[in-house]
């Protein structure tokens, strides 16, 4: 049986992800996809039209990856699962949110994930269109701040630590921004290194605590 019967779309997400590893989304091509899987580039065509059709199917991978939570869960608790797994899943990935912003939400698996969190929201009491426009922010919020991280990473590799560190020791004492009030947070901010994953949680209780009030405001009426 010849590689071209071999290969599957599970076989060349999976050879995907390693390119991706290696090189990024920006270098990311059939051409390299197919080196890795040691087949010619017209055999991974058959399955993917395009490269944009390549990265519908990661971001098809990537949401079925995403464990849904329990069905007998909090509208709030299961708000923050999905988005804390959405989240993580994107910084799992290389690129991952990059991928899930350049690509259509059509696919099953990132639909049945937008319904769960849409069906919390709805069955909760909000609004069609509240329910909707929650859908929305938590998951701009959620792919926003995956991607920044990464941007803030990359930055870190390509400068480097040291270089980084110089340049706020610098403007730490620079004589135009001592009295600047932000001054002493970010130098204790600084000094305790990234806080992702805690910057991340905060933000995504301030939504839901917002949710909470509109909800309740709902009720009131």
């Amino acid at each position: 049986m010849s590689k071209k019967r071999n290969l599957t779309k599970e076989k060349i997400i999976l050879a995907s992800l390693e390119v991706l590893q290696k090189h990024g989304i920006q270098k990311l091509s059939m051409r390299k996809v197919a080196e890795a899987m040691n087949v010619q580039a017209p055999a991974i065509y058959w399955h993917f039209k395009n490269k944009q059709d390549l990265l519908q199917g990661l971001a098809s991978y990537m949401s079925s990856q995403i464990e849904l939570p329990d069905s007998t869960l909090s509208w709030q608790e299961k708000a923050r699962i999905i988005a804390i797994r959405s989240h993580d899943m994107m910084r799992e990935i290389p690129d991952g949110a990059e991928i899930m912003m350049k690509t259509v939400p059509v696919d099953i698996h990132r639909l049945t994930l937008i319904d769960c969190l849409f069906r919390a929201f709805s069955d909760a009491g909000f609004s069609e269109d509240q329910t909707l426009a929650l859908c929305n922010l938590i998951d701009n919020y959620v792919t926003g701040i995956a991607l920044d991280e990464t941007s803030q990473d990359r930055t870190l590799s390509e400068v480097g630590p040291d270089k980084i560190h110089g340049l706020f020791a610098s403007m730490f004492e620079r004589e135009d921004t001592q009295n600047l009030k932000v001054l002493p947070a970010m130098k204790k901010h600084a000094a305790s290194g990234n806080r992702f994953d805690l910057n991340f949680l905060f933000g995504l209780d301030v939504i839901i605590a917002g949710a909470e009030k509109l909800l309740a405001s709902n009720e009131g009426v």
